[in-house]
C-alpha cells in the first residue's frame, strides 16, 4: 500500500509543481511601460502611454515560425477602500494581434477591438505601432461626475496573452518562463 501511496504522491507533485511556481507573481518583466499618463479631453479621460516590448528567444521563434500572438494592455479605474481590495469601476482591455507572414515577408498587426489591420516590413515597426498609445479613449467623465475623483486612480498593465495560441504552444507556454512576459501595473491619477 505504501508503494502505491508513493506513486500517487509523485503524480500529484508532477501535476501541482508547475502551479507552485506560477502562483506569486507570474509575470517577468520583458515588456516595461515607459510612460502613461490619463488626459481629460472633450469629457473623456483617454490614455496615452508608450510601451517597450522585449519577448524571449521562443516567442521570437514562434512569431518567426508564423504563430499570432496576442498582446493585452488592461485599464483599470478603481476606487480605493479600507479593508478589502479596491472596488473597480471601470476596465478595459485593447488586445493587439501580432503575425508574421512568410509569403510577403511583413508583419501584420490587428487591433482585436476595432478590426483595424496594418502592415510593417520589420518586427521593430510592428511594436512600435502596438506601444504608442496615443487618445485612446477609456471612460466618460460624466461615469465620475457624481462622484468624489480625488477618491479614484486607474492603473495600467500589458502582457502576452496565450488564450488563441495552438492547443501543442499553449501547453509549453503555460509550464515555461520564458512566455510569461508581461509588464507590472503602472497607477495613473485622474
Amino acid at each position: 500500500m505504501t508503494g502505491l501511496v508513493r506513486v500517487l504522491c509523485k503524480v500529484c507533485l508532477l501535476w501541482v509543481s508547475p502551479l507552485l511556481v506560477f502562483s506569486g507573481n507570474t509575470m517577468a518583466d520583458e515588456f516595461v511601460i515607459n510612460s502613461a499618463e490619463l488626459v481629460l479631453t472633450e469629457k473623456v479621460y483617454q490614455l496615452n502611454a508608450r510601451i517597450e516590448f522585449d519577448f524571449s528567444k521562443d516567442v521570437l521563434a514562434a512569431i518567426e515560425n508564423g504563430v499570432p500572438m496576442v498582446i493585452e494592455t488592461e485599464i483599470e479605474f478603481l476606487k480605493p477602500r479600507n479593508y478589502i481590495w479596491d472596488e473597480e469601476v471601470a476596465s478595459l482591455e485593447q488586445r493587439y494581434q501580432l503575425q508574421y507572414h512568410a509569403l510577403t515577408e511583413q508583419y501584420i498587426v490587428r487591433n482585436l477591438n476595432s478590426g483595424a489591420q496594418y502592415t510593417y516590413f520589420s518586427l521593430t515597426a510592428a511594436l512600435q505601432k502596438i506601444g504608442n498609445i496615443d487618445h485612446l479613449p477609456l471612460i466618460d467623465e460624466k461615469l465620475l461626475s457624481d462622484r468624489d475623483k480625488e477618491n479614484y486612480y486607474a492603473r495600467v498593465r500589458t502582457h502576452l496573452g496565450f488564450e488563441n495560441l495552438p492547443v501543442p504552444l499553449k501547453l509549453n507556454a503555460l509550464i515555461s518562463r520564458s512566455w510569461w512576459l508581461g509588464s507590472e501595473w503602472i497607477e495613473l491619477d485622474l
